[in-house]
């Protein structure tokens, strides 16, 4: 696994007219948890930016290099990202939250897991679903995998893999129940034709015969011989 690196400062002041100020100035406020007491932090909003980018909300572990402005050399810490404030329109970063691991000691991550391959059954028509995005693990925060494969090329029309098919890890233990499906094949869905329904009263189509109700002259003649029998009432 290859560790991500992110220069910081301890930043100084706290609030909101801090963050802001420091917005303006390029800079993110950030804050790290974990292992001691929380640390407020500022860092390069750019090298932020590329930095979850790169992630791509990931639990990764990160090379904090961490300068407090007392220390000629700044501290490391080995941190997880662990939260990401954004602006509500245009995703804009405004706060970072980390948290501090011990490298010695395992951890409890959430990995993606990725298809490779393309199934059989897409080409009797079949679709690729997706059930399951991401699967929990245990192990050491540096051998954190960056993902999870599986190859899917075999499935049929119908068939499924689950979390007992992917491969094992060494050091790296899945908790994520072993019965729970990752990618199933599923049949095209077909449409099942409409037929109108004339209601009782609807207007009929033209050219469309309509029975007469019980009792009622009949369609055409129907008309001649009301008028025939209403003469002879009148006569």
């Amino acid at each position: 696994m290859t560790e991500t690196t992110l220069a910081a400062t301890v930043r100084p002041g706290t609030g909101k007219s801090v963050a802001r100020r420091l917005r303006r100035e390029g800079q993110l406020p950030g804050i790290v948890y974990g292992l001691g007491d929380p640390v407020p932090i500022q860092f390069d909003a750019h090298e932020a930016s590329l930095l979850v980018h790169a992630l791509h909300g990931s639990e990764r572990l990160i090379s904090l290099q961490l300068a407090d402005g007392k220390s000629a050399q700044p501290s490391q810490r080995h941190v997880l990202l662990k939260d990401v404030q954004t602006t509500p329109v245009g995703a804009r970063l405004i706060h970072i939250d980390f948290h501090e691991v011990d490298v010695t000691k395992t951890v409890h991550v959430s990995v993606e897991v990725h298809a490779l391959g393309k199934p059989v059954g897409e080409k009797e028509g079949g679709i690729l679903q997706q059930v399951t995005y991401e699967v929990s693990v245990q192990c050491l925060p540096t051998i954190i995998p960056e993902f999870l494969s599986l190859d899917v090329s075999a499935l049929k029309i119908g068939d499924s893999l689950h979390v007992s098919d992917l491969a094992t890890l060494e050091g790296v233990t899945v908790l994520t129940p072993r019965e729970e499906t990752l990618f199933v094949v599923v049949a095209p869905r077909v449409e099942e034709e409409v037929v109108p329904v004339v209601e009782p009263g609807a207007v009929p189509v033209e050219g469309e015969a309509v029975a007469a109700a019980p009792g009622a002259p009949e369609a055409e003649g129907g008309e001649t011989k009301a008028r025939d029998a209403k003469d002879k009432a009148e006569g």
